[in-house]
């Protein structure tokens, strides 16, 4: 038997534009390192790419938590 969760729509939205955001902000980080931009334009990015990656998994370890 499949159980569906309340929000799972919510869910999904946010998990969809945080995948989004870390393929965004990892091109663009990969992008400033080619064109050698200054070191606050890959710094920045990498700090939105570390932050996405790190709800992502707080994300997934708190559902996880909740399914046991």
């Amino acid at each position: 038997m499949t159980t569906t969760h309340p929000n799972a729509s919510d869910t999904s939205a946010t998990h969809t534009a945080l995948w989004a955001l870390v393929a965004v902000s990892g091109v663009a980080n990969l992008v400033s390192s080619v064109v050698q931009a200054p070191l606050v334009v890959n710094l920045a990015t990498g700090l939105v790419t570390l932050a996405a990656l790190t709800a992502l998994g707080a994300r997934h370890l708190r559902a996880r938590r909740t399914r046991v």
